[in-house]
C-alpha cells in the first residue's frame, strides 16, 4: 500500500462521498485507500491505457470498481459526485476540465506545476474554488477542491490562491517559491525580470491571517 502523504491526503478529501471517479488513476492507491477508511461506495478506475488499467485491478480486485479505458470524462457512463484528477500538468487538467459534466459534481485537483494558470482557466471556465490545501511530501503540492459556478480571482489569488493565501501552512511555500525565483533571476531576460519582480512582490506582501 502506498504510503505517500499526497495520496493519503487525496484519499481523506472523499469522506462524505458516494461514488468516486478517479482519472489518471494509475495503481488506483487513492481509490483503495479510500476504500479501506471506509470513506466510499463505489470508484470508477479510469486511464487512457490498458496497463495501469492492469495494475489498478489487482490493487482494487475486493472493492466495488469499474474500470474504464478513457480520455479523460469521455468514455464514463456512470454517475458519480467525486471526481479526482491528480499528479498532472495544469495544462493537461485544463484539457480534461473542457468535458467536465454539467452536472453538480465536486472536482479534487492537484497538478503537479503551474497552479496559478489552472486557477485562472477555472475562473474563465465557470468553475469556482471552494477550498485550497497544501502537501509537504518531498515537494509541495496544492490540491483544489472546485465545483460549478462563477468566480472572480485578483492577480494576487491566481497566484497565490484565493482560499490557501489566508491559511498559516502556506507561509513555507511562498518562502520556497521566494528561492525559485531568486535561482533563476540572474539568468532571465528583461521581460521575464519583470514578471519576476511582480512575482516576488506578491509573495513578500502577503499577509496571512
Amino acid at each position: 500500500m502506498a504510503r505517500s502523504k499526497r495520496i493519503l491526503f487525496l484519499a481523506e478529501l472523499t469522506q462524505g462521498y458516494h461514488s468516486v471517479l478517479d482519472i489518471g488513476t494509475d495503481h488506483g492507491f487513492v481509490l483503495e485507500k479510500a476504500f479501506e477508511k471506509g470513506y466510499i461506495q463505489k470508484g470508477i478506475a479510469s486511464d487512457l491505457r490498458e496497463q495501469p488499467l492492469k495494475s489498478a485491478k489487482n490493487n482494487l480486485k475486493n472493492y466495488p470498481v469499474t474500470f474504464v479505458i478513457s480520455d479523460g470524462f469521455l468514455a464514463i457512463k456512470e454517475d458519480f459526485d467525486l471526481a479526482i484528477i491528480a499528479g498532472m500538468g495544469a495544462h493537461l487538467i485544463k484539457d480534461i476540465m473542457n468535458h467536465a459534466p454539467k452536472k453538480d459534481i465536486t472536482y479534487i485537483l492537484q497538478p503537479n506545476d503551474k497552479t496559478d494558470i489552472l486557477r485562472e482557466y477555472l475562473m474563465n471556465h465557470g468553475f469556482s474554488i471552494i477550498d485550497e490545501y497544501l502537501v509537504k511530501d518531498k515537494f509541495y503540492y496544492v490540491i483544489l477542491k472546485v465545483k460549478r459556478g462563477e468566480s472572480k480571482l485578483t492577480p494576487e489569488d491566481i497566484l497565490l490562491g484565493p482560499v490557501l493565501r489566508y491559511k498559516p501552512e502556506s507561509r513555507a511555500l511562498y518562502d520556497y517559491k521566494l528561492k525559485q525565483i531568486d535561482k533563476i533571476y540572474e539568468n532571465a531576460d528583461e521581460k521575464r525580470r519583470e514578471e519576476l519582480d511582480a512575482m516576488r512582490k506578491i509573495y513578500k506582501n502577503i499577509e496571512i491571517c
